[in-house]
């Protein structure tokens, strides 16, 4: 489990990021949005979450399923589970704890906001066990370069990796991508 490996890395370092690849298919978005905020707690605000949506038989078989997810559902499902991810980690305002021991007030309940999230793929009605971490939420990091992926990253991503094979493919995708973010309503850094 690379969450758990990450943490542990976490107590031994100080100044790398510790970025975990963690499936969309395969997780729910409580229990994966509650252990990267665990491990951006212990490690000072360096997680990050190589966001994927695993496909093959194999895989799918290893959770009862007798086929992959279409690959287009996948992607619609990793956009809905990113989303109850960040309506999740956004819980908590960052002034949510008092933590007033002699008035007995451990936290202020106005800043803390479940989602009440009903979707296609999820249901998540409370907020996150794990108040506000030092990033908010980690690093979101994707690799796809298939139409979707590139979509979702353009949506979401903080930082993309990809493999092209020349560097005018490259370029191309570095432009693609950059076009597509700009269409999303993101700003460019």
């Amino acid at each position: 489990q690379p969450l758990t490996l990450l943490t542990a890395l976490a107590t031994a370092t100080e100044h790398i990021g510790l970025i975990a690849t963690a499936s969309t298919s395969y997780n729910s978005p409580y229990n994966l949005a509650r252990k990267f905020a665990s491990l951006d707690i212990v490690s000072g605000g360096r997680a990050g979450w190589n966001i994927v949506t695993t496909a093959g038989r194999e895989a799918a078989r290893n959770f009862g399923l007798e086929h992959e997810p279409a690959h287009a559902d996948r992607y619609a499902r990793a956009a809905e589970f990113l989303d109850v991810a960040l309506k999740l980690w956004d819980s908590w305002e960052d002034d949510a704890i008092v933590g007033d021991k002699a008035a007995g007030v451990w936290g202020d309940d106005t800043k803390i906001h479940p989602p009440r999230h009903r979707g296609r793929y999820f249901s998540v009605e409370g907020a996150l066990n794990v108040p506000r971490t030092p990033q908010g939420y980690p690093l979101l990091v994707q690799a796809g370069s298939s139409e979707d992926g590139k979509e979702f990253a353009s949506r979401y991503a903080e930082a993309v990796f990809t493999a092209q094979q020349t560097i005018e493919d490259a370029r191309a995708f570095y432009a693609d991508l950059k076009s597509r973010t700009v269409a999303a309503g993101r700003q460019l850094q």
